[in-house]
């Protein structure tokens, strides 16, 4: 295993034993982030991909890390998980945590939700970079929230990020841009969302796709891309006409 790859499991290490107690979100967002730092080249990417049977790096280690037979030597197994207050958190049994240990673990994580926060948003923009870089796009401008990517033929997009479908407001400015989220673990806050803003969104042609860190994909929410370039590189292309079929039917139009 070369120096780079040790140095995100020494990463993985020290933040297993110092946290004990660990919320998924944040786990996967760490695993995303060293990754990231790494700064790997192609050929330590492809022996990492084959060692983890994985295309994407960061979702080969996170799924490894939970697998119960890790490919970092020392890693802590964290083969046991509980639920708190909606957040999962993942543990070693022979840990014997109870309740004062969850509850703790979880003030910590609310504690840290900001950090998290701010660390999901540029795993968000990795992600999205890579997505479009592979549509044949280029990122040409990052400033005041807003990120522009430049395509063959003068294609131009715009995108927004946000860490939650919760806290997405539709503003002057950002008609025809999309607006990235990562998903939820349950389709509730989605659901609210399409029933109370997507007439909105639909309106102003701004378009709402789903990052799912766990898959590394880009799935339509809301609205499709005029380039099928980028509408090949979705895992489920035909989402968001399942969900405005679906979600109009059950409230009867």
């Amino acid at each position: 295993m070369n120096a780079k790859v040790e140095v995100i499991g020494e990463k993985l290490i020290a933040l297993l034993s110092e946290k004990k107690i660990i919320a998924r979100y944040e786990l996967l967002h760490r695993v995303y982030q060293y990754v990231r730092e790494a700064n790997l080249n192609e050929s330590e990417s492809a022996e990492l991909r084959k060692l983890l049977e994985n295309d994407d790096i960061a979702v080969g280690i996170f799924f490894n890390i939970l697998s119960g037979n890790p490919i970092f030597v020392n890693l802590p197994q964290l083969d046991s998980a509980m639920q708190v207050n909606n957040v999962m958190f993942h543990f070693v049994h022979t840990g014997n945590y109870g309740d004062p240990e969850l509850a703790k673990a979880f003030k910590q994580y609310q504690d840290a939700e900001d950090e998290i926060n701010e660390l999901a948003s540029i795993n968000l923009k990795y992600l999205l970079t890579n997505f479009m870089t592979n549509a044949g796009y280029v990122l040409v401008d990052d400033a005041f929230g807003k990120l522009t990517f430049n395509g063959p033929k003068d294609n131009k997009l715009e995108f927004r990020i946000f860490t939650s479908i919760e806290d997405v407001e539709i503003v002057d400015g950002m008609e025809g841009s999309v607006i990235l989220v990562p998903h939820a673990e349950s389709p509730g806050p989605f659901l609210s969302f399409y029933h109370q803003k997507g007439v909105e969104v639909e309106m102003t042609e701004t378009k709402v796709w789903v990052a799912n860190m766990e898959k590394a994909t880009i799935d339509p929410f809301i609205g499709y891309p005029k380039d099928l370039a980028i509408y090949k590189q979705f895992n489920d292309p035909q989402l968001a006409m399942k969900v405005k079929t679906t979600w109009c039917r059950k409230e009867g139009t």
